[in-house]
């Protein structure tokens, strides 16, 4: 039990930068970014590709990787940010100023979605890839608690970028100004907020918030060019239980499904396994945060965190 609290608070960090992404995302520019978990993947490989670049700067002691890995993920963050940016200027902006509604552009989004994808696939090929093949030994800790050194720099650099994101959004000119846009986009223009600037940080931020997960997703498992639009869905749950445009609704909802996936499937995997009963309940962790979407929108249809109803 308490290594699955463990495991889902791991995976709930990485739904939580995702969706707190995914979240400012969808309630400032208006729409739901399908390609949203292939800039998740697109990252992910771009560590991946560098970290097999950069010279072999050693490991840190305990972790599979060292400052080369640091430094991938500065690369992949500037590019990732370049592509979404770029992506941007080449589709959406152009549908921005033919006035589409956020129906079209989500759709449009689904179409780039395929294109980042099928790139991916040209480029590193279907065949699962790692960032490491090393084995790593959990620490045994209090409570029958198993912890691995990658898990728990997950956990704290997860708590340091979403305090980060939080006083950019609370402290800086600009994060009161996407606020702003957040609460009321016609008053905050009419008070002079430059639309053009808040769009291309709400891109920024969402943007180098993916690239980490991604990374952090491959640190975890193994990377594969599926695994953003699989990542999606539980991002889409977590931003919608906890309310769009909502932060600490993302927050709340990322380790609500993060944790609750990883113990439920968990523990039906047990109850099969002392049964002699042969099967892979892990594929079902998207029903369980399907599940969770469900039980929200009958009783919270704006979310646990929504700022209004109705």
């Amino acid at each position: 039990m308490a290594d699955l609290l463990v495991s889902g608070l791991v995976f709930g960090s990485i739904i939580t930068l995702g969706a707190i992404g995914l979240t400012l995302m969808s309630d400032i520019l208006g729409f739901f970014n399908f390609a949203y978990g292939e800039y998740f993947t697109l990252g992910a490989y771009i560590s991946f590709l560098f970290l097999q670049i950069l010279p072999n700067m050693g490991h840190f002691k305990g972790l599979s990787f060292g400052s080369s890995m640091i430094l991938a993920v500065f690369i992949s963050v500037g590019i990732t940010i370049i592509v979404i940016l770029l992506v941007d200027y080449l589709f959406f902006k152009p549908l921005r100023k033919m006035g589409v509604s956020s129906l079209f552009m989500a759709l449009a989004s689904l179409g780039i979605s395929f294109i980042i994808r099928a790139s991916i696939n040209i480029i590193w090929g279907p065949k699962v890839r790692y960032y490491s093949t090393a084995i790593q030994i959990s620490k045994e800790l209090p409570f029958g608690i198993h912890l691995k050194m990658e898990e728990l720099v997950i956990i704290i650099s997860t708590v340091v970028l979403v305090v980060s994101v939080f006083l950019f959004l609370k402290r800086t000119k600009m994060g009161k100004a996407m606020r702003a846009v957040s609460d009321n986009t016609t008053l905050a223009m009419a008070s002079g907020v430059d639309s053009n600037n808040v769009i291309m940080w709400t891109w920024i931020i969402s943007g180098g918030l993916a690239a980490i997960a991604g990374t952090f997703y491959g640190i975890q498992v193994q990377l594969r060019p599926t695994m953003g639009w699989e990542f999606l869905i539980p991002l889409f749950v977590a931003v919608i239980m906890g309310g769009i445009g909502n932060f600490w609704g993302a927050l709340v909802g990322g380790m609500i499904i993060g944790i609750s996936e990883e113990l439920i499937t968990g523990l039906i995997q047990n109850l099969l396994n002392s049964m002699s009963i042969t099967t892979d309940v892990s594929v079902y962790k998207p029903a369980v945060a399907f599940v969770f979407v469900i039980i929200i929108l009958l009783f919270k249809p704006y979310g646990i965190f929504a700022r209004k109803e109705g």
